[in-house]
């Protein structure tokens, strides 16, 4: 199982408990302008949506964040899944976590968490499988059952030069039939590249 995929399960538990990740110097050149440059991948109904607000949001650090959508209900830093810091909104439209690991200057999102009633590129959080599809078409993976007894539809945007997807959107739920409990999205790219500069600097 693809280690990316171990993480939805466990940041559900950081709402429920109740409780994701990019950046540098965002002041100076905006590490989200990525997406300018970006090949969209899988489904065409990508490009119909590339300007979803949700992932307009990746890449911002939390300051900016704020200016956005105000206060959140948490800022906290947690040890979870390697240290990060977070920030949490909550809202009639459900929940959204921004999550940054702590090593980054800049506090900045390369992982969102929606919860039920959140949505994305046209589907909201809640949807089953086969309704996401409807709209998303064919995903690049799943549903298919994963760690911890939730299965997991994953859609990726773009690859970065190393074939490493740019952008993971995965879905998971706790019956194949069910309804989805949470949306994961991810600049895995940029945490790969970051993972080698690290390791090259050890």
């Amino acid at each position: 199982m693809i280690a990316y995929k171990h993480l939805p399960f466990i940041l559900i538990l950081l709402f429920i408990l109740p409780t994701v990740l990019v950046g540098s110097k965002v002041a100076e050149k905006p590490i989200y302008a990525y997406r300018q440059n970006i090949e969209r991948s899988g489904s065409p109904v990508f490009d119909k949506f590339e300007n979803d607000p949700v992932i307009d949001l990746l890449g911002k650090n939390f300051d900016e964040i704020k200016q956005m959508l105000g206060e959140p209900a948490e800022q906290e830093y947690s040890g979870w899944l390697g240290p990060h810091n977070y920030i949490l909104y909550r809202s009639k439209q459900g929940a959204i976590q921004f999550c940054s690991p702590d090593y980054l200057d800049d506090e900045a999102a390369i992982s969102i968490i929606l919860g039920p009633g959140q949505e994305i590129y046209g589907v909201k959080v809640g949807m089953r499988f086969t309704e996401i599809m409807a709209v998303l078409g064919t995903p690049d993976s799943g549903p298919e059952f994963g760690i911890n007894n939730l299965y997991y539809m994953d859609y990726h945007l773009g690859k970065d030069n190393h074939q490493v997807p740019e952008i993971i959107i995965s879905f998971s739920a706790a019956d194949i039939n069910g309804s989805t409990q949470d949306a994961f999205i991810k600049w895995e790219a940029y945490e790969y590249n970051q993972r080698g500069q690290l390791e090259a600097t050890r």
